[in-house]
């Protein structure tokens, strides 16, 4: 079974309301159901992306999708006979009829769902889109972790790599050589999954949805401010990962990046690159400081 992507993010949200407005009117999704405290959202209908449950902030889960070719019956016998801990989940949000759910490390709940067969990533002229409202996201593209400490960040990478085949793109150390930042991917894609060192209890540094390029993150930009939304930093591109990038925070308390032109790594490019966090500038490519804000996740 090939992993794609990141389909689905489940996260916690401090106002429920206030969130779920933000998401409709100045991000663009659609509201798609409500169970009590927890609401569902897509970006077209009937397929949920996000959800939103109310209490707090951060991760709850994050949802890799799967080729429709694979069998989830087989991946689950696998990460169990690799000591895996896992269970099938039926209708886990709207548009996915069934998930498989596996907890890696003490804490991190990944779930993988097969998806319909699409393209893997969209372009602006791949076809008409509908009218555009609000930020208007083409797709999820990424989500980075929050994790404590050099300990946990390793754990948690070779968890990735062991039960669902990812790999390492780069990685940040500090000047002891323990690691501050890891980037991973599934297919060619820089990063699917990124882990940021944060403060001990955040489960999440970002969650990033795709743009179409650099006009689209312009007029993003332009949407947020007429919402009263200042962005934390950006427009700028990384140093390490090369996306062009605007960060900010939600009123549900958990932090956004928009994202577009993720560069896509050789298909043979199997080592990561691993690189001192003093000897170059990892966080932009034009100069741009990294904000004292920036260490703090959900």
């Amino acid at each position: 079974m090939a992993l794609r992507k990141v389909v689905h993010a489940d996260l916690h949200v401090e106002d429920l309301d206030a969130e779920v407005d933000f998401s409709v009117r100045v991000l663009g999704l659609e509201e798609l159901a409500r169970e009590g405290k927890q609401v569902h959202l897509g970006l077209v209908p009937g397929r949920a992306q996000l959800t939103l449950t109310e209490g707090g902030t951060g991760l709850r889960s994050f949802c890799l999708g799967a080729d429709t070719g694979g069998d989830l019956a087989s991946l689950r016998r696998r990460l169990e006979a690799d000591g895996v801990p896992c269970r099938e989940l039926a209708d886990p949000f709207p548009g996915t009829p069934l998930a498989l759910e596996l907890t890696l490390g003490a804490v991190r709940v990944v779930r993988v769902a097969p998806q319909p067969d699409e393209a893997l990533y969209s372009t602006p002229v791949d076809g008409p889109r509908p009218p555009r409202r609000g930020v208007a996201p083409a797709d999820l593209d990424h989500v980075t972790l929050g994790v404590r400490d050099d300990a946990a960040m390793r754990a948690e990478v070779a968890a990735l790599r062991t039960a669902l085949g990812m790999r390492v793109s780069d990685v940040i150390e500090g000047a002891g050589g323990d690691w501050l930042a890891c980037w991973t991917r599934l297919g060619a894609q820089h990063h699917d999954v990124g882990l940021l060192r944060c403060g001990p209890q955040d489960t999440l540094h970002h969650l990033a949805w795709r743009l179409d390029g650099a006009d689209h993150l312009k007029v993003a930009a332009d949407e947020l401010a007429r919402a009263g939304v200042e962005l934390e930093t950006g427009i700028g591109r990384h140093g390490v990962g090369g996306n062009l990038y605007a960060y900010f925070r939600t009123p549900g308390g958990n932090r956004y990046e928009l994202s577009a032109e993720m560069p896509l790594l050789p298909g043979d490019r199997e080592t990561p690159l691993v690189r001192r966090a003093d000897a170059f500038s990892a966080f932009s490519a034009w100069g741009i400081a990294r904000p004292a804000s920036f260490s703090a996740g959900s």
